[in-house]
């Protein structure tokens, strides 16, 4: 794939942030509609604000729908981007899995992911590893902590690696020793949603339909599990703090339909509160016969002897 290429790079002052507006405004000051996509986690409000004050509020109109479906339809240049960020998570996600023993620290496995990620091609991660272990699992949205692990415990590591901004992320959970019956069942749950789901994904179902497939699997054990909600969020070109794109997201009452090409990462993750939990994901691309794997998890718990 060749490389983008642009005209001119504009620097600024760190100190001084009002000397990107003249440059700004100079290069838009012919154009007489103007779209931004208002919910854009890069678009500083003091920056459109002095923007509109300069040209006109009235050429500026919300344009992120536009943006947005422009975006979740991967160029077949784009995807082979994403299979090389899959690539990469696998050998990062495998390399830290083989690492992992009791007596280690969830920062010890992290640390091991991240070299590997870094050394077979990763630039600077949207989002860096992701290490929790035994009761911090049933947490949502924390991360390593100088927490040792234990032996018979489960480990949850998540990792997307970045490549020309593109990330495929995947999930993996390991066990210090023998799975336990209630961590094998729930890994079945996970691997019989995500197989729902990747059958529902289909050109003209809707996300809604899809997330109404999975959920019908969660829904005899709910009270169980803690789940986030959304069992898919598009994934494509992001920048820090998040590799989640932001165009679409599998769940219920989003009425979008799937096309050719959208790519998605399915994060399934189950979680009892405070307890343990288990996740295991795939990055899928949608094709006229259900979403395909880009990243290549084998939905099992490793085992880590020591």
């Amino acid at each position: 794939v060749s490389p983008a290429r642009v005209d001119e790079i504009i620097g600024y002052r760190w100190e001084n942030l009002d000397e990107i507006i003249t440059p700004l405004a100079d290069l838009l000051t012919h154009c007489q509609q103007i779209g931004i996509d208002g919910w854009s986690s890069g678009l500083r409000f003091g920056v459109i604000d002095a923007l509109m004050q300069t040209i006109g509020r009235e050429r500026f109109s919300e344009a992120g729908a536009l943006v947005d479906a422009i975006r979740i339809i991967k160029s077949p240049a784009e995807l082979e981007m994403l299979q090389e960020s899959a690539r990469i998570t696998a050998l990062g996600l495998e390399i830290a899995i083989q690492s992992i023993r009791p007596g280690m620290t969830d920062n010890d496995i992290a640390a091991a992911g991240a070299k590997a990620l870094l050394e077979n091609g990763s630039e600077f991660m949207s989002l860096q590893p992701i290490v929790t272990s035994g009761h911090r699992i049933g947490v949502i949205h924390v991360n390593h902590k100088r927490r040792v692990i234990q032996a018979n415990e489960p480990v949850f590591l998540e990792f997307g690696a970045a490549y020309q901004r593109y990330t495929a992320p995947m999930m993996r959970t390991a066990v210090t020793g023998m799975p336990s019956q209630a961590l094998s069942a729930t890994r079945d749950l996970c691997r019989s949603i995500f197989e729902a789901l990747c059958d529902a994904m289909r050109p003209g179902n809707t996300f809604d339909a899809a997330a109404q497939a999975a959920d019908s699997l969660l829904a005899p054990q709910r009270d169980q599990y803690f789940f986030s909600g959304v069992f898919g969020y598009a994934v494509g070109a992001q920048f820090p703090p998040s590799w989640v794109e932001g165009t679409g997201f599998i769940a219920k009452g989003q009425t979008r339909t799937f096309e050719t090409n959208m790519v998605f990462h399915l994060p399934l993750c189950l979680r009892v509160p405070g307890q343990w939990g288990v996740g295991i994901s795939d990055t899928v691309v949608v094709t006229e016969n259900g979403a395909k794997p880009l990243t290549n998890n084998d939905w099992q718990l490793f085992e880590a002897r020591s």
